[in-house]
């Protein structure tokens, strides 16, 4: 992986693809939100972004990616700065 890419602009590209109806590849940590830290590294081969939900029906949406995994077929969620990787590219996170 010698790419990076701005996490806006991943988020960017994954809206364009999802909208498109092509699949992409995405990493990112998971978040126990019990013991208040990261997790395990998640690694979804086929990902198609899914409409958010509001934030009076999910706590912080606006901070998350909502997706479904296309292998599974499982509806997903991730937050946005626990992406690390989109398409073989490594995500960094330099602000909006």
């Amino acid at each position: 992986m010698d790419s990076t890419i701005n996490l806006y602009v991943a988020i960017d590209e994954m809206r364009a693809l999802s909208k498109k109806g092509v699949p992409f590849s995405l990493s990112f940590r998971k978040w126990d939100r019990y013991r208040g830290q990261g997790g395990d590294l998640a690694r979804i081969s086929h990902a198609i972004l899914r409409p958010a939900a509001r934030g009076e029906d999910v706590s912080n949406a606006e901070y998350k990616l909502f997706f479904t995994d296309r292998d599974t077929g499982q509806a997903r969620v991730c937050w946005r700065i626990l992406v690390t990787e989109f398409n073989g590219q490594k995500v960094v996170f330099e602000g909006k």
